[in-house]
């Protein structure tokens, strides 16, 4: 029988395949991580890894049986795949599992931005009920009608882009080539700085690359609207925080929604001091369907590499 690790207490019923087959599987409290010593201490006898949290060259070094490293998720940039290709160690992801909950979350934030959900809240909470239902206060935006841009338009983007035109939006899109299914569809292929000048808001669904990094810099927020709002469910180091701040203080934006920062778990205090900003702690498949079908995923993986099978989304095939 094999072992697998999981290194963030996550629902485990999604395991259940692997439970099936007497596997022995190390995970730990829903809600807590492995440390990084429980994590070296595990990883020698492991033949295949989940991996929640940074999965750095150490950790892969240390695995000496490993046949299989799962991203739980999409984005992979947490994991030294270098390391592990040059150990012929295979890594996978299960983009497919996240797209409807990401894609929901970004424009969950869009919303509450636009309708001042959360002012509004605090409002009937806090005022008198004499003052409270007064026509004019805290006005907000329409989305029908609005101009959405989606800064890459892969599985995520293109669900945000259908959410967005159910709503009557009109979708503007940054992609390396146009994609004609997408622009079957109404959805136009611009460049970054049209779509930053002429978006309404704007969500990031790019992964974090060399090429990415630091792409929504301080001269890309310069050119957004003073009515735009910014959606970032994509990961931390795509977006200049510094620029991002600096442009909500001065209130050269209208408003921004982050679920992803540079230097996770940390978040800029900076941001805490703003109220034009909405922050929730990297929770795009937090739901509890999604993260059971995440398991399911990864453990479907797993059973694949154990039994001799062919293995779904390889990020680096050269090691097959």
């Amino acid at each position: 029988m094999a072992t697998i690790i999981v290194s963030f207490g996550v629902p485990s019923d999604g395991f259940k395949a692997l439970y099936d087959q007497k596997h022995t599987v190390h995970i730990p409290p829903t809600g807590v991580r492995f440390s990084r010593e429980e994590m070296l201490a595990l990883l020698p006898e492991a033949d295949a890894v989940l991996a929640c949290t940074p999965f750095p060259r150490e950790m892969v070094e240390a695995g000496k049986k490993l046949k299989l490293i799962v991203c739980y998720g999409a984005g992979y940039d947490s994991i030294d795949i270098a390391a592990a290709t040059e150990h012929g160690i295979p890594v996978v992801n299960i983009p497919e599992t996240v797209t409807a909950a990401t894609a929901e979350l970004a424009i969950a934030h869009m919303m509450s931005m636009a309708r001042r959900i959360r002012e509004l809240d605090e409002l009937v909470r806090t005022m008198a009920p004499s003052e409270l239902f007064v026509m004019g206060r805290r006005m907000g935006t329409r989305l029908e009608g609005a101009t959405l841009g989606i800064v890459g338009m892969g599985r995520i983007g293109g669900k945000v882009a259908d959410f967005g035109r159910v709503m009557g939006m009109r979708v503007l899109y940054t992609a390396r080539t146009p994609k004609p299914e997408r622009d079957a569809l109404g959805d136009e292929h611009v460049d970054l700085e049209t779509l930053m000048r002429e978006s309404d808001f704007i969500s990031l669904h790019c992964p974090h690359t060399p090429e990415t990094h630091g792409m929504i810099s301080r001269e890309m927020i310069a050119l957004m609207k003073p009515s735009a709002f910014l959606v970032n469910t994509a990961r931390g180091p795509v977006l200049d925080e510094e620029a991002l701040i600096e442009a909500l203080r001065e209130k050269k934006i209208a408003g921004a929604a982050l679920d992803v920062y540079i230097g996770e778990p940390n978040v800029n205090p900076a941001f805490f001091e703003l109220e034009n900003v909405q922050l929730t702690p990297h929770s795009g498949s937090n739901t509890l369907a999604t993260r059971n079908q995440m398991a399911e995923a990864a453990s479907a993986q797993i059973l694949a590499v154990l039994n001799d099978q062919p293995l779904q989304n390889v990020i680096n095939p050269e090691v097959l």
